[in-house]
């Protein structure tokens, strides 16, 4: 089942925070998916600035060093790339109103 944007608002949206390498982070939209296999999830869509999929892959690469990316994350990519529930994350894209290009699926704390 799809929720509404986490936290129970309307429209959750950040508009940038930095990451530790200094990359900026955009448009942050997050919902809560309910009622999966992996139990309740929290999926956040957000606009990494980056030009290309490696940098992409060396931003995931700095957090799970830098121990953000614990056991609870299923998936932290290029939105195309996902491939852990693709339809309700194809769903909830269709409600996101700002340009993105990741994704990240976690449980739910």
């Amino acid at each position: 089942m799809i929720g509404g944007p986490a936290g129970g608002s309307d429209n959750q949206t950040s508009s940038e925070m930095k990451t530790d390498q200094e990359r900026v982070i955009k448009n942050i939209v997050r919902f809560r998916l309910t009622g999966t296999p992996d139990g309740n999830l929290l999926v956040t869509f957000f606009h990494l600035d980056v030009f290309n999929d490696m940098a992409v892959n060396r931003h995931i690469a700095g957090q799970f060093l830098g121990g953000l990316l614990g056991a609870g994350v299923l998936y932290e990519g290029n939105i195309q790339n996902n491939t852990h529930y693709p339809t309700a994350v194809t769903n909830l894209l269709l409600r996101v109103e700002v340009y993105v290009n990741c994704v990240r699926i976690e449980k739910a704390p």
